[in-house]
């Protein structure tokens, strides 16, 4: 699944630069490999040559939002064991049991806590391997 042994690779599917530049620089500060799309055209089209450990979306997509999304990532087959989670600024309690209800196996919520971020991501990928 990783490029290189024991690298992990996350899939971070978000719009703004910003949001995008932290989580990447996190993640790749952390030792993991990282994968990036801005819109879901772009992800499914990275994710037809790639299947990574786990994929981080916002919701809030500029081509489609992040809920049609996982139900096109959910038809892929490759994608069967990987943990998708919503990285999203959406906090609203119907938000929140909209993802849960939709199937995201996790959620972040944006402005992250960088510590508790990467703990989070780290919690996740050992949870992944089978």
């Amino acid at each position: 699944m990783s490029d290189a042994p024991g690298k992990k690779t996350i899939m971070v599917i978000e719009d703004k630069p910003l949001n995008m530049k932290l989580a990447v620089d996190l993640l790749e500060l952390n030792g993991f490999n990282a994968l990036k799309a801005f819109d879901g055209k772009s992800a499914l089209e990275i994710l037809k040559e790639n299947v990574p450990d786990l994929i981080l979306m916002d919701i809030g997509l500029p081509d489609m939002d992040g809920f049609e999304l996982f139900k096109k990532l959910k038809e892929d087959k490759r994608l069967d064991k990987v943990r998708i989670g919503a990285f999203t600024a959406s906090v609203m309690k119907e938000d929140e049991e909209k993802i849960k209800e939709v199937g995201f196996n996790f959620y972040i919520k944006k402005p992250i806590d960088t510590k508790a971020f990467i703990e989070t991501i780290k919690n996740l990928v050992k949870g992944s391997d089978t």
